[in-house]
């Protein structure tokens, strides 16, 4: 995993994995495991390519840049 700011009408979160693009679609706090996960395979039966990863302090829910859902994601 290779993780890299970009720019879309403000700075977001990327990273690359196994040559894909991902997008932040949500952070869930350490205690929510259960809301990632299920967000994660709630995207993932749509079609989409989707990874979590985890920190000591949180879970971050990423969706491939060239989905549908990573297009419509707000700017900041």
């Amino acid at each position: 995993m290779a993780p890299f700011k970009f720019w879309r009408e403000g700075i977001h979160e990327g990273m690359l994995y196994r040559n894909d693009f991902y997008v932040v679609l949500h952070r869930f706090v350490s205690a929510e495991r259960t809301q990632a996960h299920t967000q994660a395979i709630q995207e993932g039966n749509k079609g989409f390519k989707v990874c979590v990863t985890v920190s000591k302090a949180h879970y971050t829910v990423w969706v491939e840049m060239r989905s549908r859902i990573a297009a419509a994601l707000p700017c900041p």
